[in-house]
């Protein structure tokens, strides 16, 4: 008695086109399929009833429902030979058609084109497939590269290529063109955004949505904008006549609804925008830096802000970055905390001590600055030629600019120090720190005051003073060798004068020694493995 064989027959069609149709691609590859089927009858071949088909899915992807429930069926030992039409139904990618063939040939089951002869159970039939396989992904390839190519070359010119347009244009002969009512409206938000100040007060005052006729024909949108949308109007440069795509920006591809002038007052506006927003706890003090900033290709860095949960953080940004309009410098975003105290520390000795001595450190330094210009590697400072030291005038990276200012180049790199993105000078000394160490010099005090806490009894032992701290057991015994430190090293932490390297981590790693040359020996090795 011939053994009954059960095959699933799977289709696909790439795009939607045509699937509302009575009759369309996904049943004339089922007939197909079933036919052929049909004519194994004597084999003992017979279709399942499930309907494995994906139309509009790519056959570039793997997350396709038909072939996934094709996949979860075969795994279920519930078919055992698999019908297409063509191969290229299946996969387009060689790499998935390699895993599905590695599931087919551990479940034993049987791969079938109807138009195409293959057995998947010889070698010669899988290299014939793989064969096929490569072909058909490199017209995939292809034909994604010229999609690609050109909706660039559509873009460049201006052309619109689908999507509805943003408030203020109608597309007309495959272009925008202005629709005087809707741009009244849009100059209207951009000015009284300017005189409002925030996004959420403009948001209030209202704003009338773009109305358009769907697909069905009947009349959509309408209403007032949200938050979101009017962000994203304020940001478009299309009401400059700016056509993005990607990184690119390509200008005068469509009539201007704004002027650059107030373009260039709303960005401004946006950018500063940020500080008034409640709610949230602002990590640091002001932009002390603000208008003094630049990156090396002259554009002035604004001072933003960004939110992380209840918290925002200080940052300057390159307006070429914020606005898109031109490239931006090498280091078009830096923390305002890390550069206001890298400039801080790095200046102090510069600056002459009959400069302002009343004022507070940061005051005495913006005082001084004419200029700071950030570049990859180092930061070049105009100051005033009066706030600078003899030494400072007369040293090898001052450079005199005119009578009034010099200019200091101070090199410097990046580095990742427990956590944290710090900047350190290329030309420090190995005994030269960059700041006080806040965890080191807390660790240290604690571990000093859990010592004589131990010491006296008022504390029974380390795991009763962990859970007083809320701590665990071992991390306290990691932090209470620090109370044994060399009285030199332990100065040295707490002034904030410790070489580089030598950190929380870096100390609690290994046990501590107990001899006071070997920990000694131990800085000296941590601050060798930082230079």
């Amino acid at each position: 008695m011939t053994q009954r064989l059960r095959c699933a027959i799977y289709t696909r069609k790439s795009s939607e086109e045509g699937l509302e149709q009575n009759f369309n691609s996904l049943h004339a590859q089922r007939e197909a399929c079933e036919a052929y089927i049909l004519s194994q009858t004597g084999e003992g071949w017979s279709a399942i009833k499930t309907a494995y088909d994906d139309g509009g899915y790519s056959g570039g992807s793997m997350e396709r429902p038909g072939l996934k429930q094709l996949m979860a069926d075969i795994n279920r030992g519930l078919v055992d030979n698999v019908v297409v039409y063509k191969v290229d139904r299946l996969t387009r990618s060689l790499a998935d058609f390699a895993k599905i063939v590695e599931v087919f040939e551990a479940k034993g089951v049987s791969f079938v084109s109807v138009t195409q002869a293959f057995n998947t159970t010889s070698s010669m039939g899988r290299l014939t497939l793989n064969v096929l396989l490569s072909f058909a992904q490199f017209e995939r390839e292809v034909t994604g590269e010229r999609i690609r190519d050109k909706v660039a070359a559509s873009k460049a010119k201006g052309l619109r290529m689908g999507g509805r347009p943003p408030l203020g244009y109608a597309i007309v002969e495959g272009r925008l063109a202005i629709v005087e009512d809707e741009a009244t409206r849009v100059r209207a938000a951009f000015e009284r955004f300017l005189a409002l100040g925030s996004i959420r007060a403009l948001q209030e005052d209202g704003v009338e949505a773009k109305r358009w006729v769907n697909k069905a024909g009947l009349l959509a949108g309408g209403g007032d904008m949200s938050r979101g949308a009017l962000d994203y109007m304020l940001h478009n440069p299309a009401y400059l006549g700016i056509t993005r795509h990607k990184d690119k920006r390509y200008e005068g591809t469509h009539p201007a609804i704004v002027s650059q002038e107030l373009w260039d007052a709303v960005q401004a506006k946006l950018a500063q925008a940020t500080a008034t927003q409640p709610g949230t706890k602002l990590v640091g003090e002001r932009a002390h830096l603000e208008g003094l900033v630049f990156d090396d290709r002259g554009h002035p860095m604004v001072a933003v802000h960004s939110k992380r949960g209840v918290k925002r953080y200080r940052y300057y940004l390159s307006r070429a970055k914020l606005t898109g309009r031109a490239e931006a410098g090498s280091l078009h975003r830096i923390s305002a905390g890390m550069l206001e105290q890298f400039l801080t520390e790095q200046m102090r000795p510069k600056l002459s001590p009959s400069w302002r001595p009343e004022d507070a450190e940061m005051d005495r330094l913006v005082a001084a600055l004419h200029s700071v210009t950030l570049s990859e590697d180092q930061i070049e400072v105009r100051a005033m030629k009066a706030a600078l030291s003899v030494e400072a005038l007369s040293g090898q990276d001052a450079k005199h600019l005119d009578a009034a200012t010099s200019s200091i180049r101070i090199a410097f790199h990046m580095r990742r120090r427990q956590h944290a993105v710090t900047l350190e000078a290329a030309d420090r000394t190995p005994g030269q720190s960059a700041r006080i160490d806040r965890a080191l010099v807390r660790a240290v005090v604690l571990a000093k005051t859990w010592s004589r806490q131990l010491e006296s009894g008022d504390v029974p032992s380390i795991k009763a003073l962990a859970r007083r701290e809320g701590l665990c057991n071992h991390y306290t015994a990691r932090l209470l060798p620090l109370a044994y430190l060399a009285p030199d090293i332990a100065e040295t932490i707490l002034a904030g004068r410790q070489g580089y390297g030598v950190s929380l981590s870096g100390l609690t790693a290994q046990p501590l020694p107990f001899s006071l040359s070997a920990q000694r020996d131990l800085v000296a090795q941590l601050c060798m493995r930082a230079r």
